[in-house]
């Protein structure tokens, strides 16, 4: 619905009134104390919302009328995209001009009523998508594994935690049809957040677990993977990927990368961190692609760690990066702990190191360990 405009009241030729404002320059800021309403005589400016762009105002158009009913802050920031001029309205003001002209205030109320009336509309309309997007979290959780292996000799522990509703993280334990002993490891990280991530997410997954059924060498899978993905994507979406095919009788383990962060090997003799070696592009991206295996033993007391960079991108009040080197202080002040108590150690430190600072990205982390 159109909002009616002030453009032909005796207000806005009133010179005495004006206040100019250069382009670029701030009415005020979301978040602001605010008792006036300004109305637009000439120019043009931007309303934004957490930085996006909601609308465009010109001429004979009002903003901040809110200010003369209740004490909120300002629900937007207000900036002239060119030189404008503006009448400002204060409660008094407003009262001498609807005495002297009741159409303009009358004017006022509708711009009210049809702004409140979209605020409803947007109010349900969100509410929705709440709910859509509260469904689509548990269709993608039930995607996940819904526990971990239970394997004697062996411990698994997760932590997955999604920085929307719905987020591109991706880890899965896979048991060979044709051998009991060997069991598959994927952790994977879509690039982006939110809906396009999980959806693609889902696709990983089942591309991932329908190659698995076929080899059990990590490198042919994701070099199946990624064929599949670049037949069929017509996304601007890729996917790192860390696959891992484990013998539970042997310890011995292959190890290749697409593009993701190296797993981090906990030796428990010594307490030293190392990276698990590999290299490899993400999935989706190129078609002629090469992934080196790497091949390792897991002693007892060893533990992996594979994660995503959620963990090591998560960030402080400062901007600053949770890093490498404080996750592998934390993994190796984690010696001698169980696979689920090494897991919480590692949330713990970086929830600590990140305060109060919104969650940024998906954060997922796997731990494998024989005892």
């Amino acid at each position: 619905m159109e909002e009616p405009s002030l453009q032909g009241f005796a207000v806005l030729r009133n010179p005495t009134r004006h206040r100019h404002f250069a382009a670029g320059e701030a009415i005020f800021y979301q978040g602001d104390q605010g008792d006036d309403m300004y109305i637009v005589v000439a120019g043009e400016l931007r309303v934004t919302l957490d930085d996006n762009e909601i609308n465009r105002l010109t001429s004979g158009a009002v903003f901040g009328e809110m200010s003369l009913v209740d004490e909120r802050t300002r629900s937007a920031t207000v900036t002239a995209v060119t030189d404008c001029t503006l009448i400002p309205v204060s409660q008094a003001h407003f009262a001498e001009l609807a005495q002297q002209d009741p159409d303009f205030a009358i004017q006022i109320m509708r711009i009210m009523s049809i702004r409140l009336r979209n605020m409803m509309a947007e109010e349900v309309e969100r509410q929705r998508l709440e709910q859509e997007l509260a469904i689509g979290r548990q269709i993608q959780l039930s995607l996940l594994p819904q526990k971990t292996p239970q394997i004697p000799g062996w411990e698994f522990a997760v932590h997955y935690q999604a920085a929307r509703q719905v987020g591109g993280d991706l880890y899965d334990f896979m048991p060979a049809p044709a051998n009991p002993h060997q069991l598959h490891i994927v952790v994977a990280d879509v690039t982006g957040k939110g809906v396009p991530a999980a959806m693609f997410m889902a696709v990983g997954r089942t591309l991932f677990r329908a190659t698995a059924a076929d080899t059990h060498a990590p490198a042919h899978i994701l070099h199946r993977v990624n064929e599949s993905i670049l037949r069929d994507n017509h996304s601007p979406l890729f996917l790192s990927a860390c696959y891992i095919t484990l013998d539970t009788q042997t310890g011995v383990l292959r190890h290749a990368s697409a593009g993701h962060e190296a797993p981090l090997w906990l030796h428990g003799e010594t307490g030293a961190v190392t990276e698990l070696p590999g290299r490899g592009m993400v999935l989706g991206a190129f078609k002629t692609v090469a992934f080196a295996e790497e091949t390792a033993v897991l002693a007892p007391g060893d533990a992996l760690i594979i994660y995503t960079d959620g963990v090591t991108e998560a960030r402080d009040t400062t901007r600053g990066f949770f890093g490498d080197e404080r996750l592998t202080a934390a993994i190796a002040a984690a010696r001698g702990a169980r696979a689920t108590e090494l897991v919480q150690q590692l949330v713990t430190a970086v929830t600590h190191f990140t305060g109060d600072m919104p969650q940024a990205d998906d954060l997922t982390i796997v731990v494998i360990k024989r005892l």
